[in-house]
C-alpha cells in the first residue's frame, strides 16, 4: 500500500502480464481490474478501482519475514524494513530477541482498514456490511495480504521463515 511510512510494507510484483491473469470474480466485481490499482492515497482513505478502503489509525500488525521467504514470494524491501531497527519495538524477551535476530530478516509492518465503501460518501455503519470488501473481510489473512500487497501465501510459511509478532495491535 502506498503511504508515508518509510517502512510501510513490501511490494509484491506480480510476475505476469494482465493477459495471464485469470479472471474468477462474478460479474458485479468486473468494474475494476483483476489487479485492483490504487488511484488516491489519503489520510483517511485509500482509494482504489474498486472502492474507498477506510484506513483503520489505532490497529497495526507485525511481521518478522526470513530472506528466503523474501526470495521466494519475490518481495522486495528496503533498508528500513530490516529487523534490526524494529527488534527493539516488539516487546520480547532479550532470548527471543536474540533467537528472532538469527532467524529473520525483515520486518513487514501490517497496515489495516476498518472499513469499505463502494462511493467516498457511500460509508452506512447501520448496514453492518461496512467490513466486506472485494478482497474478503476487513482484517481476514486475505484482505490484509491484498491490502499490504503480498501474496497471501507468505501467511502460511512456518516459523522458519515468518513470524507474526501482531496481528491486529491498538
Amino acid at each position: 500500500m502506498a503511504g508515508g511510512y518509510c517502512c510501510s510494507t513490501i511490494n509484491y510484483h506480480l510476475e505476469m502480464s494482465d493477459s495471464q491473469l485469470q479472471d474468477n470474480r462474478g460479474w458485479e466485481e468486473k468494474f475494476y481490474s483483476i489487479k485492483d490499482d490504487l488511484i488516491e492515497h489519503a489520510e483517511d482513505y485509500s482509494r482504489y478501482e474498486s472502492g474507498y478502503y477506510w484506513n483503520d489509525k489505532n490497529h497495526y500488525g507485525l511481521l518478522l519475514v526470513s530472506s528466503k521467504a523474501i526470495d521466494k514470494f519475490s518481495l522486495s524491501v528496503n533498508s528500513c524494513d530490516k529487523i534490526e531497527l524494529w527488534i527493539d519495538s516488539c516487546d520480547l524477551n532479550e532470548i527471543d530477541q536474540a533467537a528472532f535476530l538469527k532467524k529473520y530478516d525483515f520486518v513487514v509492518y501490517l497496515h489495516h482498514a476498518e472499513a469499505y465503501s463502494i462511493t467516498k460518501g457511500g460509508l452506512d455503519f447501520s448496514s453492518g456490511h461496512y467490513t466486506k470488501t472485494p478482497h474478503g473481510e476487513c482484517y481476514s489473512p486475505e484482505f490484509v495480504a491484498w491490502f499490504n500487497e503480498f501474496p497471501v501465501d507468505l501467511l502460511q510459511e512456518g516459523d522458519d521463515h515468518l513470524k507474526v509478532i501482531q496481528w491486529c495491535h491498538g
